[in-house]
């Protein structure tokens, strides 16, 4: 169900959705839609009061996606097309070959397929090429960031790092943090950043005053870090 939110001469409209939360929650997508997340049983009045106050805030994180606004159109994986990786653009060339492969040489990717039809091939090849390179670079720079956290006394997390849609990285309740593949298309003080959020989740679960007083601490330019990493749009 959607909810009206007037700001001055704005008007935000919210999807409400349900489910089992201690708290409301209000999550702006790239695409500029608006979501609130909130727990079973709270009524409309105390929503609408909620999102009312919000509403600064709501519009300011819209007019913020809205500066990256065209989103990139779907990737179509043909020769000219660029691609990112830690923050640089690198344009495809695709080779027909007798083998499926792909490489990165100077500023271009080079997909080689055996044949005309390799619109699928590539994009498979491609995909696989940024999973592997995920791994390599985003664990090399966990092992980089953790032993500052070590040194406090938390208990090393387990890492995992997949696809996600929405976010660049998670902590769990059991203190697991996720990692999104895509991380590696941004710049790796933003790829640092994410995994020294997350860490920062392990002494402070909540996004309040502490946790980014914490965060603070460890990167005092982390804003900067987070205005970078928001035009590597998922």
């Amino acid at each position: 169900m959607q909810i009206e939110i007037p700001f001055g001469k704005r008007k935000f409209y919210v999807q409400v959705e349900w489910s089992k939360r201690k708290r409301i929650a209000v999550i702006i997508q790239p695409d500029l839609s608006i979501k609130a997340r909130v727990p079973i049983g709270v009524d409309w009045v105390t929503i609408n009061k909620f999102l009312m106050k919000k509403a600064a805030w709501i519009a300011k994180q819209v007019d913020f996606f809205s500066r990256f606004h065209p989103l990139p159109v779907n990737r179509r994986y043909i020769s000219g097309e660029t691609h990112l990786f830690l923050g640089k653009q690198y344009r495809l060339r695709i080779k027909t070959g007798k083998i499926h492969n792909t490489k990165l040489i100077g500023q271009y990717f080079i997909a080689e397929v055996p044949s005309d039809q390799h619109y699928e091939k590539v994009k498979e090849q491609m995909l696989k090429w940024y999973r592997d390179h995920a791994r390599e670079i985003l664990t090399k720079r966990i092992n980089q960031i953790l032993p500052v956290f070590l040194k406090l006394g938390i208990k090393p997390p387990q890492f995992r790092i997949q696809a996600m849609k929405k976010r660049w990285g998670s902590c769990s309740k059991k203190k697991n943090i996720t990692l999104n593949t895509e991380l590696i298309k941004a710049p790796i003080i933003c790829i640092d950043y994410v995994i020294t959020h997350e860490l920062c989740h392990l002494l402070s679960s909540r996004h309040d005053a502490k946790f980014y007083r914490i965060l603070s601490n460890f990167l005092p330019d982390w804003e900067k870090r987070k205005v970078r990493l928001e035009k590597v749009l998922i």
